[in-house]
């Protein structure tokens, strides 16, 4: 018996199948099941402030284990306030000089940053589709600032599609990626993930990215930042729903706190 026959034999053990049985629909229909993907979106979709809530959590704690910063944000002025916090007191990698490349999408708009930099020495940029100067731009940048369309809270990863004026390399090339994040966008694990993804048209090409760039291939020791950002930092978004007051949100961002 080779190798690959001794090993597809122990599967075979392991999961209680009789030594030359084949993989069939009769013999294995779990494994080929058809997914209730109109089931999967429905719960996506019917998900409640609270249960929202409780994958921030899961998030939160699943990002830690990977190095991934989490920070709660009740508005746009909360959420830019710590955006500016990191880009004044992070230090550029490779040069002495603070460019940001900004998504060109409307959350990371409403951080409204141009205005909130006074004569200090930071350039923004944003990944407009017809500026061709974007890859220069974006390599001279130490930060860069998405909003993905989806975060997956069971493993703390993020979705990335690749649009116009919304590259992959905003996320890759920058020493720190900030990602924005809406509450509503937050999915429970990647089968949720997968429905959605499902349901894009036109879908060109997507990173999934679960915390800073990573390798241990030199002596078992672990380095962040190896082969794209040494830091990742999730900046959730959770604006007052139609049956919550701020005050009550507030109260929510203590606890999840």
């Amino acid at each position: 018996m080779d190798n690959q026959d001794t090993f597809l034999s122990n599967i075979r053990t392991a999961l209680d199948k009789a030594p030359g049985i084949k993989r069939s629909k009769t013999t294995f229909p779990e494994l080929f099941a058809s997914t209730n993907t109109a089931e999967i979106l429905q719960k996506v979709r019917s998900r409640t402030v609270a249960e929202q809530d409780q994958l921030i959590e899961i998030l939160r704690e699943n990002g830690n284990s990977l190095n991934v910063c989490t920070h709660i944000a009740v508005s746009f002025d909360e959420a830019a306030a710590v955006v500016v916090d990191l880009i004044r007191t992070k230090e550029p990698e490779f040069n002495h000089t603070k460019h940001v490349m900004l998504h060109d999408h409307p959350d990371v708009a409403a951080l409204n940053l141009w205005n909130r930099f006074n004569r200090e020495a930071v350039t923004l940029h944003t990944s407009f589709n017809s500026d061709q100067q974007i890859k220069d731009k974006t390599i001279a940048s130490f930060i860069g600032i998405t909003a993905p369309t989806n975060a997956v809270a069971d493993s703390a990863t993020l979705i990335q599609l690749t649009e116009p004026g919304r590259p992959r390399s905003t996320s890759l090339l920058p020493s720190i990626h900030i990602a924005i994040l809406r509450r509503e966008n937050l999915l429970a694990d990647l089968t949720e993930a997968y429905a959605l993804l499902e349901e894009e048209a036109h879908l060109d090409s997507l990173v999934f990215i679960s915390g800073p760039s990573k390798t241990a291939d030199i002596e078992a020791h672990m380095v962040n930042g190896a082969h794209g950002p040494r830091e990742v930092h999730f900046i959730v978004l959770c604006e007052p729903m139609p049956e919550q007051s701020v005050e009550e949100l507030s109260d929510e961002k203590s606890e999840i706190r």
